[in-house]
C-alpha cells in the first residue's frame, strides 16, 4: 500500500513541478520564511542598544514560528491543489480512476504528495534561521541570538505539522465545490490566516506584563484550533474521498 502511495505522490510532486508558478511558490517558501526571519533579527541587533534587546526579544520570538509555519504551509496548498482540483481541471481525473489503486492508496498518495515537502521545508526553515541568526549575530560582533524559545519550539512541531494534514482534508473537501485551482488556493489561504494568532496574541500579554503567559496561551488556543480544523477536516474528506464521489467530478 505504501509502495503504491508514493508512487502517486511523487507522480503528483513531478506534475505539480511542471507548472511554473507551484516551482516558483516552492523556492520562494523555502527561501522567505528564513530570509525574513534572519533580515529582522540582524537588522534590529544592529539598530537597538544591547540595554534594550532583552524588550525587543519579546516582540520578535512570538513571529518567527507564524512566519516559519505559514511559508511551510503554503507549499501544500499548492501541491494540493493541483494533485486534488488540477486534476479535474486537466481533465487527468479519468485516467487516474481507471488505475487499480484503492480509495486508501490513493487517498494516501494525494496526503503524502502535499505534505512531505512542506515537512522538509518545516525543519529547513526552522534549521537555516536559528543557525542564520545564530551564527550572523556573532559574526557582526553582537552576542548571540538564539531565534526559537521553547513556546516556539511547541508550536513548529504541533500546529504546523498538524495543519499541513488539515489543508489536504481541506483541499478534499473544497475539491468537488471549486473548477479552478486559484479558487481553491484563495479558500484555503484563510485557514493560514489562523497562524497570525500566536504572532498578534503575545503582543497584547506585554503590555499587561506577562508576555511567557501569553505566548503559551497563544500557541495551545493555536493548537486547539488547528486540531479542530485537522479532526472535522478529515472526519468530512474520508466521507466525500471515495470512487463514486470523483466519478461524479469528470
Amino acid at each position: 500500500m505504501m509502495r503504491k502511495s508514493l508512487i502517486v505522490a511523487k507522480t503528483d510532486f513531478k506534475n505539480a513541478l511542471d507548472l511554473r508558478f507551484v516551482k516558483m511558490g516552492l523556492i520562494m517558501s523555502v527561501a522567505f520564511g528564513p530570509v525574513m526571519v534572519i533580515l529582522m533579527f540582524v537588522s534590529l541587533t544592529a539598530l537597538i542598544p544591547p540595554s534594550e534587546m532583552a524588550f525587543a526579544m519579546l516582540f520578535l520570538r512570538p513571529m518567527v514560528p507564524s512566519i516559519i509555519g505559514i511559508f511551510a504551509i503554503i507549499p501544500t496548498t499548492m501541491i494540493s491543489a493541483n494533485a486534488l482540483v488540477g486534476e479535474r481541471e486537466q481533465n487527468t481525473l479519468e485516467p487516474l480512476l481507471c488505475t487499480p489503486l484503492t480509495d486508501r492508496e490513493l487517498l494516501l498518495g494525494k496526503t503524502l504528495a502535499g505534505a512531505i515537502p512542506s515537512l522538509i521545508i518545516l525543519v529547513a526553515s526552522t534549521i537555516i534561521s536559528v543557525v542564520g541568526v545564530a551564527v550572523l549575530t556573532v559574526v557582526m560582533g553582537f552576542p548571540m541570538v538564539i531565534a526559537l524559545d521553547l513556546p516556539g519550539v511547541f508550536l513548529l512541531a504541533t500546529s504546523v505539522p498538524l495543519m499541513i494534514f488539515a489543508v489536504v482534508a481541506v483541499m478534499i473537501i473544497i475539491s468537488g465545490r471549486v473548477t479552478r485551482v486559484y479558487e481553491a488556493y484563495q479558500m484555503t489561504s484563510i485557514i493560514i490566516l489562523i497562524f497570525i494568532i500566536p504572532m498578534i496574541m503575545p503582543l497584547l500579554g506585554i503590555e499587561t506584563g506577562v508576555p511567557n503567559e501569553a505566548v503559551w496561551f497563544s500557541n495551545i488556543t493555536t493548537l486547539i484550533i488547528v486540531a479542530m480544523v485537522f479532526v472535522i477536516g478529515w472526519a468530512l474528506a474520508l466521507k466525500l474521498f471515495n470512487r463514486d464521489k470523483l466519478v461524479s467530478m469528470v
